[in-house]
């Protein structure tokens, strides 16, 4: 008993300065002051039995995590875990034990010293409660902060080409100069710009001209919600406080006074909103894979003051997102992507080459990332214009997202990524074309739903 008071005593200072500061993970008396949506799944014990390999990894991603602090944060946790266990378990021996004296008639010294002792085993208990709740909080939402495990096609340093169709062009134009002088493109802002005449033709068509080619490969188109909550922001590897990274509510009544539980205005073209509906959602093995695009609005934060359609705010866009079972199913589909894409885009007959984008340059939540990028004039360097992330089950674990198979839970892999922003696609044709004119394949004749 002497050593539990000394563990509460040399423990406690440091969770009272611990100020919460996740929507994902809810505990103790934060529950009951917050619905808690989801719990995740935790594989922190998991990926630490190979420090060597994930060492490794946060080297490459340059990443900024105190791999050392969180080992002492989840040790702390797991000792004071432990240490409540032992007090249950004795607890339950020395009740078991008191009961069938008390059905015997014994009494004595024996008796009540029994219920002394069940009752200091009661009090170390609840007091052990508080510093356990924050222990756990401490280990979980640090451990939140490690990155996705990096793909074995990820590079450790530069892109890697991977396909290169046509040759570089060798114009040195500016979009925003050619939309505006060709009347298709009423600019003020990167938050307020419109399409105009020839150019939205040119967005609708390029949507329509995708929703058929994926529809043509069985994909199912599904409609989005344009906002997600803070916990699925989080779930997905982004910091839902951070307004660079997302546009957040901040006076929606749900969420007066509390950070973690705000309104995010994403876009229905956004993998937050796949996200959203299908977060604590169980499948069944067999529906899978699941192959979906949705068309519609994305919705980020300018990265800069510099005008460009490369920067709005807002863009058309065409997100993918498939649903499997494992990592070499994952892989596979991969692989059919890349044949979809690469037909997408050759049909065009613009310059584009598709890369996968090195370690360090990667989403947290990103295993790996392929990226579809044409050559822009006036920035003198390649633009992505679209892009495909693999996740593999680390969102799913986040947001408990699963399926069952043989009576087990398990939890699916993802392939998400945007293979197709209209803006960036559109400034990228402006520049490389000596006229502008809208492709045969968008024009409106061609329109299909």
């Amino acid at each position: 008993m002497k050593m539990m008071r000394n563990l509460l005593i040399s423990k406690s200072f440091l969770f009272k300065i611990f100020k919460r500061s996740s929507a994902l993970f809810i505990n103790g008396p934060k529950a009951t002051d917050n619905f808690v949506y989801v719990t995740p799944h935790i594989d922190f014990p998991e990926r630490i039995k190979q420090k060597d390999v994930l060492k490794s990894e946060l080297f490459k991603r340059q990443a900024q995590i105190n791999l050392h602090k969180l080992e002492d944060l989840w040790s702390v946790y797991e000792e004071l875990k432990t240490k409540k266990i032992e007090l249950e378990r004795k607890k339950v021996q020395v009740s078991s034990e008191l009961g069938n004296l008390l059905k015997e008639g014994a009494e004595g010294d024996g008796i009540e010293k029994l219920k002394i002792q069940l009752a200091l085993l009661k009090e170390n208990i609840k007091k052990l409660k508080v510093p356990l709740w924050s222990a756990e909080e401490m280990a979980v939402v640090e451990s939140l902060k490690l990155p996705n495990t990096l793909h074995p096609l990820t590079p450790d340093q530069g892109r890697n080409i991977i396909y290169q169709y046509s040759s570089l062009p060798s114009n040195s134009k500016n979009h925003l100069e050619i939309g505006k002088n060709q009347n298709l493109i009423h600019f003020t802002k990167n938050e307020n710009y419109y399409l105009q005449g020839n150019a939205a033709v040119f967005e609708l068509g390029a949507k329509f001209y995708l929703s058929k080619i994926l529809k043509q490969n069985n994909f199912i188109q599904f409609c989005n919600t344009d906002f997600t909550k803070s916990l699925v922001v989080e779930g997905c590897g982004l910091d839902h406080t951070d307004p660079n990274t997302t546009f957040i509510l901040h006076n929606n009544e749900d969420a007066e006074g509390n950070s973690d539980s705000r309104l995010h205005l994403t876009g229905a073209g956004s993998m937050y909103s796949f996200f959203a509906y299908h977060t604590k959602n169980v499948l069944h093995h067999k529906v899978l894979p699941l192959k979906y695009f949705a068309i519609g609005r994305q919705y980020v934060p300018s990265p800069t003051e510099e005008d460009s359609l490369f920067h709005v705010s807002q863009s058309s866009v065409v997100e993918m997102f498939i649903v499997t079972k494992n990592c070499t199913e994952l892989d596979a589909i991969l692989d059919d992507v890349i044949v979809i894409i690469k037909d997408i885009y050759a049909q065009l007959g613009y310059h584009f080459r598709l890369s996968l984008v090195p370690a360090n340059q990667l989403n947290m939540w990103e295993s790996l990332r392929l990226s579809i990028e044409m050559y822009s004039g006036s920035q003198k360097d390649y633009v992505e214009v679209g892009n495909i992330s693999l996740s593999g089950d680390f969102i799913s674990k986040r947001l408990m997202v699963t399926y069952t198979e043989e009576k087990q839970t398990k939890f699916p892999h993802i392939l998400s990524g945007t293979i197709l922003n209209v803006p960036k696609f559109l400034a990228c044709v402006l520049e490389q074309s000596s006229d502008f004119v809208v492709p045969e394949l968008f024009r409106v004749e061609n329109w299909s739903v």
